[in-house]
């Protein structure tokens, strides 16, 4: 498929940053209709959900909950097995969901440049008019070939992952009759490599989805290619990209000339040292919940031997691990309302 090109133009990627603070209550939760939808998060979790209102009815430019937490449950479960992530698409109502690079999935290859990757398609109908919602999820290093494509996106900024992940997203969408830029919604996640890739994917998007249909939310990614192609200077206010101070992988590759390399969108960048007490506690309980039993995972993730101290190793791991984005996210709840996701 050919991505058509356009003049690429000398305008810097805009940016904002937000800090994240503690005390939150979740309206959507409270919501007549919302049901809460339980899927597997290391320990297992639930999440408030009512997908088809959430996405036709947000607000691009701002930060939705719900869409932090299922994208946080989905590149966690892909990073495991695409079985995993396809469970989760499947309880929130898709159909028709569609895996490939996984080294199990229906495409056996694991290739450089080519990321993981699941979609997911359901329909919806409001106000007399049918919706065609898209999700796709971009996996994160897991694999020899993710991490050598790691080390190559220092020189081409993952955007041919991202180019590659928006021609199977368009062969996809064309799958389903009906389909156009007017009444197509995307949703679109990923963690660390699967990020990075995410957000050149939501950039190429913008062909198929209108801006305000088009959600992107992100966890710990790395620098990439911002002056690229579709980079007309917007500010990308439905981008989302959520940062841990002390995650060293967001700060990679370096944002040195000539090479445009950085993010765009709202930053909403997490900090442990800077939280409040109580912010502080809440943080410490959800981590140790989706810690509890779980450090062979952690230490399996990667293939890297690591023991179970504050190692720099682990350290740098567990920094940047969907349940540490998780337990940061939940953090931000008042007590009442973590109650809702630290269920035993």
């Amino acid at each position: 498929m050919n991505i058509p090109t356009i003049e690429k133009r000398n305008a810097a990627a805009v940016t904002e940053r937000v800090a994240t603070e503690g005390g939150r209550t979740v309206p959507e939760a409270h919501a007549p209709g919302v049901t809460w939808i339980p899927v597997q998060f290391t320990r297992g979790m639930q999440i408030p959900w009512n997908w088809d209102d959430l996405l036709q009815d947000a607000t691009a430019a701002e930060e939705n909950l719900n869409l932090v937490t299922a994208g946080l449950v989905l590149s966690n479960d892909v990073e495991f097995t695409a079985r995993r992530g396809e469970g989760v698409l499947r309880q929130l109502g898709f159909d028709e969901i569609m895996s490939e690079y996984y080294l199990l999935s229906t495409r056996t290859r694991n290739e450089v440049s080519d990321p993981a990757r699941t979609f997911g398609h359901k329909k919806l109908e409001k106000g007399g008019k049918e919706y065609h919602v898209f999700c796709a999820v971009i996996k994160g290093t897991t694999t020899v070939p993710d991490a050598i494509t790691d080390a190559k996106s220092v020189l081409d900024g993952f955007y041919e992952g991202g180019r590659s992940c928006a021609a199977s997203l368009k062969e996809y969408i064309d799958r389903f009759e009906g389909a156009d830029k007017d009444n197509t919604i995307l949703f679109i996640t990923g963690h660390s490599l699967g990020a990075s890739t995410a957000n050149v994917l939501g950039r190429l998007s913008r062909a198929f989805a209108n801006d305000n249909a088009n959600f992107v939310y992100t966890f710990a990614s790395p620098n990439y290619e911002t002056e690229g192609e579709w980079n007309d200077g917007k500010s990308y206010p439905n981008f989302h990209y959520y940062t841990n101070a002390d995650d060293i992988v967001p700060d990679v590759p370096l944002r040195l000339p000539p090479h445009h390399f950085s993010k765009i969108g709202k930053e909403h960048l997490f900090n442990y040292d800077a939280m409040e007490k109580n912010q502080k506690e809440r943080f410490t309980r959800a981590y140790r919940y989706f810690r509890g039993g779980t450090y062979e995972e952690d230490k399996d993730l990667l293939g890297l031997n690591l023991k179970e101290t504050e190692s720099l190793g682990y350290r740098a791991l567990k920094n940047h691990l969907c349940h540490t984005y998780m337990s940061f996210v939940l953090s931000e709840l008042c007590d009442e309302e973590i109650d809702r996701y630290l269920c035993e």
